[in-house]
């Protein structure tokens, strides 16, 4: 991504969207240093070990959700009555900067290491993007903390910035739902650009075609009739890409090997303080080269070189799943408070099962990574103008449609067992042993009666 300036006027080549003329507010928070630190954060997390393109970054995803807010906005405030020419450029300048502003709270590795900032902190990374929007905290970077000022110069409320970054705004519906809603910005955003690094071809999103049929009725965003196939394959490409892309099986497994070294350094050891303001390659060559435990260490070279990688060694796949396996993981997810308890807890019976050390197993629960990381998958709350322009939702308007999609799971893997290539035997036979062991209180072949 590159900007020339004519004049006053900024413009952005980007791979997704062509020539982008930028508005003074957006080239300003451009120009910030939180902003400027996505430029080092991989949007799609260690994805690139399984698809080598996708080294597309933070920013230029900023930079195109701005970018998209303020089309749809153009779209959708030329529908709403009594709005003069300032209102009108105000709400503008609100979507501009949320989109912009974001995902400027993301730490290293995107999505990858989320888990950790919400054991840090108690909250996610939205919630870090609030206080830095406002003020309330600032990262740990020379020249940080002037988002505030920026957009108060630009007659924008920083709070109503954050709110609509945390989907909590007060005002106009059609606002929130402009950023993050049920066919938004950033998913239309991160969809073709995902696209374009992975060079995956599972649809084509009809961008113009989705954002030109968007309307407005009782304060909310609803499509016209005709853009009912667009949104029909914009939630199919977005199925298809959790499926195939974001929760692919290796990139799972690196993933959560990342996952296990960082979480050791950064909340066990507290090697790096100031983890929120790093970036990918400052984060991976200190755990590679920094960190006090060897097994850190040796966890993050296998990552960074992709050398000896773990392996899947057993999987329950989520289209077949039995009442054994049901009733086995109702049992395991009431014992742990939260899903890495969970995991947790269910390769230490593994690891004493084979014989071998626990740090050597992950356990894996992807469509419980899944709620964590991406809530807005089980929303379907798209409605339509009928032909009478009356307001329908997508399951009176395409019954069959909604409910294949209320069927279908993002991931085939509902549970995954990984471990280290030399205790792979091992491991497999341990769980197929706890997994036997699990399901035979289910079917009782004989019991003593009294």
């Amino acid at each position: 991504m590159t900007g020339t300036q004519v004049g006053k006027v900024m413009y952005i080549r980007d791979p997704v969207h062509g020539n982008l003329r930028l508005s003074p507010l957006q080239e300003e928070l451009l120009k910030t240093v939180e902003v400027q630190r996505l430029s080092f954060v991989h949007q799609l997390g260690t994805t690139f070990q399984s698809y080598p393109g996708a080294h597309g970054m933070r920013l230029s995803h900023a930079v195109g959700v701005s970018h998209l807010a303020d089309r749809i906005g153009r779209q959708i405030l030329e529908q709403v009555p009594g709005l003069d020419a300032d209102e009108r450029a105000h709400r503008l300048r609100l979507l501009q900067a949320a989109g912009m502003l974001h995902d400027i709270g993301h730490t290293p590795w995107s999505h990858t290491l989320e888990p950790i900032t919400v054991e840090l902190t108690g909250g996610d990374h939205m919630e870090l993007v609030a206080d830095l929007v406002t003020g309330r905290k600032r990262l740990d970077i020379r020249g940080a903390g002037g988002i505030p000022s920026i957009l108060r110069a630009h007659g924008i409320d920083p709070e109503q910035v954050a709110d609509l970054i945390c989907s909590r705004f007060p005002g106009p519906r059609y606002l929130q739902q402009a950023v993050f809603g049920e066919v938004d910005a950033d998913m239309l955003d991160y969809l073709q650009r995902d696209f374009h690094f992975t060079g995956v071809a599972f649809g084509h999103i009809e961008m113009d075609r989705i954002i030109t049929t968007m309307t407005v009725r009782d304060d909310a965003i609803v499509f016209q009739r005709k853009g009912l196939e667009a949104i029909r394959d914009f939630l199919f490409a977005r199925m298809q890409m959790y499926s195939s892309v974001y929760l692919h099986r290796k990139t799972r497994i690196v993933d959560q090997m990342l996952l296990a070294a960082a979480r050791r350094s950064v909340v066990e050891l507290g090697e790096s303080p100031s983890f929120a303001s790093l970036t990918d390659d400052e984060l991976l060559s200190a755990l590679v080269t920094s960190s006090a435990d060897p097994w850190v260490r040796e966890m993050a070279w296998r990552v960074k070189y992709r050398q000896k990688l773990f392996k899947q060694v057993f999987r329950i796949d989520a289209a077949t799943i039995d009442e054994s396996d049901e009733s086995f993981m109702n049992a395991v997810r009431s014992e742990g408070r939260n899903p890495r308890e969970t995991a947790a807890m269910l390769a230490s019976r593994i690891a004493a099962l084979a014989g071998v050390e626990a740090s050597s197993i992950l356990v894996d629960l992807p469509l419980e990574a899944l709620r964590v990381s991406e809530e807005r998958f089980e929303r379907l709350d798209i409605r339509f103008l009928d032909d009478d322009g009356g307001v329908v939702t997508l399951a009176e308007i395409d019954p069959a449609f909604s409910e294949y999609l209320a069927r279908t799971l993002p991931n085939r893997n509902y549970l995954t067992v990984s471990c280290c290539p030399d205790v792979r035997a091992k491991v497999s036979g341990a769980c197929r042993e706890l997994f036997h062991r699990a399901a035979m209180p289910l079917f009782p072949t004989d019991r003593a009666d009294g």
